[in-house]
């Protein structure tokens, strides 16, 4: 009787070890539930790519995709800050507002170059080296927005508000390939 209670103790561990394994989302819908506040946004960036259409999804390819497109908006947002710093309009500009549209430009550059690194990561499948470098770049961005407290920015706002949400997005999507 007792070879049998081993099996069984051995069976019952095996169970449990296999239920605590994460389970990939199967539809973009689960797959964008990980970005919490920006789930609508997440559907909305990546309902289109053609890993969303797979059951169950490429999650590293969407990771991908979200990777890529917050880089896209980094970019573009130090490239649209340079250019609001080399015009005339900068010099009717506050002192401060000055220094924030500066400093955030050249922490823009920093969050695109991050996002770009981590898109190679992905690509060569080390998954934990693009989380930490997507953090970093979100991080990088967290940084312009806690600079720029207090200075009336109007766009300014608009811009970095957009690369947070798509670096949230792309750290989540991120996170679910790291726990397949």
């Amino acid at each position: 009787m007792a070879p049998l209670s081993v099996i069984t103790f051995a069976a019952t561990l095996f169970l449990m070890a296999a239920s605590a394994v994460a389970v990939p989302p199967a539809t973009l819908q689960e797959t964008c539930k990980s970005a919490g506040e920006q789930e609508a946004l997440c559907m909305q960036l990546l309902s289109s790519n053609p890993a969303a259409q797979k059951t169950p999804v490429d999650t590293r390819e969407l990771a991908h995709a979200a990777v890529m497109a917050a880089g896209l908006k980094a970019t573009n947002t130090a490239a649209h800050l340079k250019q609001l710093f080399d015009s005339e309009d900068i010099k009717k500009m506050s002192p401060e507002l000055q220094r924030c549209v500066e400093d955030c430009t050249e922490r823009y550059e920093s969050a695109a170059k991050f996002l770009d690194q981590a898109s190679g990561k992905l690509s060569a499948g080390s998954i934990e080296e693009a989380s930490v470098l997507i953090d970093g770049a979100q991080s990088v961005v967290k940084l312009c927005q806690r600079s720029c407290q207090g200075v009336p920015q109007g766009e300014l706002t608009v811009c970095t508000k957009g690369v947070d949400q798509l670096c949230t997005i792309a750290a989540s999507v991120t996170r679910l390939v790291l726990q397949k």
